[in-house]
């Protein structure tokens, strides 16, 4: 049986991961949170003119992201910045070939402080977004951001916060949304032909292993990736390369599957129904097999419960892959089943539609991003649905760690346990 974590255990893992205000109700913000926005300068990027852009975290993910972008007309990347020196020189060389003067820094906090930029993409690990986001924005630029926006409801709502008091364009890095098979089933779904939407299941395995030191970067140490710039303020470690090059196994960077893996699928189910918060989520999880020093489980399920009157369960385990990707939505008069997010099937009643797609790409949501730049209109991954999926994902956590179901408070915009 899963030890249900204590409420000290609890304030003090809230305390290890720098949340704001992490308990069960309605928090307050700190001092700094509410201090007043300056006002911002914003260059207007008219339709001839180059975006200027910054890359803030250049890992596998934001490396494959800024390739996509040095390919695309009317974006110069200007700066590059990540904490680990291969990961720089390797992205400083790529844009060196389309702007020669990239300038490289270590500390987002220089780039911000001295390039001038339109706007940055940012693929840190999970628990720097918020900084990185929130100082982007007081610097006066657009942020596109990898999911989640934040690791808390807290902190996702001062973000949604600041952007409307900014003006700021900011995308999530959500993007399936920009997937023409995903556009069919939201048109499909709010046309009503399939009438009440009942149920949304998701399933997606994976076949996981035991973290190993030994398959680490050989080059990587606590000088070449500048440790304490990673950990920030979070709870002080030694130099552990699992923690640095496995982040999201670690509880104190990654709010684990429901973070990473779930967000996806739930997002999307926001997308196609244009749903609100749930009511409530309940959540179970654990270590049951790769016991190898990770703090986030290998295996978890959540319940989430709207009122629309349907629910999104969602369930992976790292242990085994034998059933894959599948999202099911059932509805009054018909099915959506969506295999490994590269093809669909439309039920109605026995009759079977195939909706071909294209794959997963980077170019369609960076596009919408820099459109929306120079227009100055919403992105399709809005930062009030960065909000959502941050918090629902904080809210399964919250409920797995306690025990107890955790609800939405809609009037009150907050988590109650």
């Amino acid at each position: 049986m899963k030890k249900r974590t204590s409420r000290r255990e609890f304030i003090e893992r809230a305390a290890g991961i720098g949340t704001i205000g992490i308990l069960a109700g309605c928090a307050t913000t700190t001092a700094e949170t509410k201090q007043p926005v300056s006002a911002v300068k914003r260059r207007i990027v008219g339709a001839n003119d180059r975006i200027q852009l910054g890359f803030i975290g250049i890992g596998s993910r934001a490396g494959s992201m800024l390739e996509s972008t040095l390919a695309m007309d009317g974006v110069d990347v200007v700066a590059v910045c990540d904490t680990y020196d291969a990961n720089l020189n390797r992205a400083s060389e790529w844009c060196k070939k389309k702007v020669p003067g990239v300038r490289s820094y270590i500390a987002f906090e220089d780039m911000l402080e001295k390039e001038h930029m339109d706007a940055i993409v940012t693929g840190t690990p999970d628990h720097i977004h918020f900084p990185v986001i929130l100082a982007a924005l007081d610097a006066g630029l657009d942020v596109y951001t990898e999911k989640p926006m934040t690791l808390t409801w807290e902190s996702a709502k001062i973000i949604r916060d600041r952007v409307r008091e900014t003006g700021a364009v900011v995308q999530v890095g959500t993007q399936l949304r920009s997937m023409e098979m995903y556009h069919k089933a939201r048109a499909v779904a709010q046309s009503g032909e399939l009438g009440k939407l009942m149920s949304v299941h998701v399933h997606r395995d994976g076949g996981g292993s035991l973290l190993d030191k030994s398959k680490t970067p050989v080059n990587a140490t606590e000088s070449t990736t500048h440790w304490p710039l990673f950990l920030r303020d979070t709870k002080k470690y030694a130099y552990d390369p699992l923690r640095y090059f496995h982040w999201r196994q670690f509880r104190e960077y990654s709010n684990g599957y429901f973070g990473d893996l779930m967000m996806h699928h739930m997002d999307m189910c926001h997308f196609i129904t244009g749903c609100g918060m749930p009511s409530r989520v309940k959540a179970v999880g654990g270590i049951y097999l790769l016991h190898d020093g990770r703090t986030c489980p290998d295996t978890v399920s959540a319940i989430l419960e709207y009122p629309e009157e349907f629910h999104f369960t969602y369930t992976t385990t790292a242990a085994n892959a034998h059933y894959g990707l599948v999202e099911r939505y059932l509805f009054e008069k018909g099915v959506f089943e969506i295999r490994g997010m590269g093809e669909m099937s439309i039920f109605r009643d026995k009759k079977e539609e195939k909706v071909p797609s294209k794959g997963i790409l980077n170019e369609p949501h960076l596009q919408n991003f820099f459109d929306c730049i120079r227009t100055r209109q919403k992105p399709i991954a809005p930062v009030e649905a960065g909000l959502m999926a941050a918090a629902c994902a904080h809210m399964a956590v919250l409920s797995m760690d306690q025990g107890e179901t955790a609800t939405w408070d809609a009037a009150r915009e907050c988590v109650e346990l």
